[in-house]
């Protein structure tokens, strides 16, 4: 059973100065396995500060699994827990560098042996264990009765409570795909975070102005302690933000020139209101219904008293037929390059986003998606989201996309195999590219474009080009 209590400790200097020179320190420059890892600008900031240092080989190990033993030093070490047990092991020997750590993390009652008398130290520690302790540390109480996470059902009985108070606090959280991973061992990148966010929520609770992480994605900044010779480190206090996926945008052609475009029709129950130009092809303008067009002189185009903009079908007088052509087939290029991007995150949320928070990256379901309450994008002016839905789209009555931190409709692209169903008095943000139909219930808007390969629906509509 793993037990821990929090306390007020102090540390002493002759005790900093015994520890640290236990380790020598490898040359920054001699590890390169995080180059290309998320958190690498996390890893050199802590080498730089001295906060971190790597094995002998010159290696950083970011995604490897964290022992007992280095885990329980990370976890003294933060904390600075320091008081001593009388206790022994029979696989902890008094000369092993980490047996003062041990002793300490049992002294401090959140770890305790096994029935055989051993520890253990070098067995890897799971996701579910690191919660009980950070759970216990931090005094939690679950707030809900039942897990938010996909794999809710393979968390053990005796770690649900702690898995669903750590990720409510946001002490530690799942992964992109709404999973847990509750067996999984944890690894020295995610066992630091939550270290750190968990001293940095116990420091809020007794009333310290130190700010702990509570945003999704949270930053790993990670500390290594060589398993022969470990180090005390020096943790910053606010984990740096977390570079987002950076994805390229997907590129219209003529088709970002239609606020609407549909290859089978467009129709509308007065009033809508439209921003921005219209079009349909290869069907002729007998499919765009109640909107009382006037044809141009030139029946290039056609006006409407609901379109602040041109309208324009297949039938007009040339260049518009060649035109329409071309966007349309720019439409189903468009449609196709979002749905081949390689995806970032698969099957969030098993496709219900209520309620969530995303940030930019390309996200894949093989199934619907589905927004009951509304949704926040965010991220700034450049960021871009890619939305690959192997199926429809459905928001209901009155749910709202919401924007944050400067991100632009023009750069969120909902790529939807099946109907996209945006419900009564509800708002929408981005550009939709469906496969088949877009229907707008009720007074319902959009800031963005519907680009369907069938046909568009408006009911007292607003639709407004980004």
């Amino acid at each position: 059973m793993i037990t821990f209590f929090k306390k007020a400790l102090t540390i002493t200097l002759s005790l900093l100065v015994v520890l640290m020179t236990a380790a020598p320190i490898f040359a920054v420059e001699d590890m390169t396995d995080y180059s290309s890892h998320w958190a690498k600008v996390n890893i050199q900031t802590a080498l730089d500060t001295g906060m971190a240092t790597g094995y002998p080989d010159g290696s950083f190990k970011p995604d490897q699994a964290i022992t007992r033993a280095e885990f329980v030093t990370m976890v003294n070490n933060k904390f600075k827990f320091i008081d001593t047990a009388d206790y022994k092991f029979s696989d902890v020997t008094a000369d092993a560098w980490y047996a003062a750590f041990i002793d300490a993390a049992i002294a401090e009652g959140y770890i305790t042996g096994y029935t055989d008398e051993t520890v253990k130290p070098d067995a890897s520690i799971t996701r579910q264990e690191a919660a009980v302790i950070f759970n216990i540390l931090n005094e939690l109480t679950a707030e809900s009765d039942t897990p938010d996470f996909i794999d809710a059902s393979s968390i053990a009985e005796w770690g649900k409570d702690a898995v669903i108070a750590v990720s409510e606090k946001n002490i530690m959280i799942g992964y992109p795909n709404g999973s847990f991973r509750p067996a999984n061992q944890i690894t020295r990148a995610e066992a630091i975070l939550a270290i750190t966010n968990s001293f940095n929520y116990s420091e809020l609770a007794v009333g310290e102005t130190e700010t702990p992480v509570t945003e999704e994605p949270a930053v790993v900044i990670p500390v290594i302690v060589d398993p022969e010779t470990p180090v005390v480190p020096v943790i910053p206090e606010v984990p740096a933000e977390e570079v987002a996926p950076v994805v390229a945008p997907v590129e219209l052609g003529l088709a970002g020139d239609f606020v609407i475009l549909s290859k089978t029709g467009i129709s509308t129950i007065p009033n809508s209101s439209i921003t921005g130009d219209i079009g349909v092809s290869p069907i002729d303008a007998t499919a765009i219904t109640g909107f009382s067009l006037t044809a141009d002189a030139t029946n290039v185009f056609s006006t409407s008293d609901q379109v602040t903009g041109k309208v324009y079908a297949a039938t007009f007088s040339a260049p518009t037929p060649s035109n329409l052509t071309t966007a349309i087939s720019n439409m189903e290029t468009a449609y196709t390059d979002a749905a081949g991007r390689a995806a970032d995150y698969t099957e969030l949320h098993a496709g219900d986003i209520s309620g969530k928070t995303l940030t930019p990256g390309v996200y894949k379901w093989g199934t619907g998606v589905v927004m009951n309450t509304d949704v926040t994008l965010e991220g700034d002016a450049d960021a871009v989201w890619i939305f690959q839905i192997g199926e429809g789209i459905t928001v209901a009555n009155g749910v709202k996309i919401i924007l944050k931190g400067g991100a632009q409709a023009k750069n969120i692209i909902w790529q939807s195999a099946q109907t996209v169903s945006i419900g009564t008095g509800s708002h929408f943000e981005g550009i939709v590219l469906t496969q088949t139909n877009i229907t707008l219930g009720t007074g319902a808007s959009i800031n963005g474009r519907l680009l369907a390969q069938t046909a568009v629906t408006l009911d007292q509509s607003i639709v407004v080009g980004p």
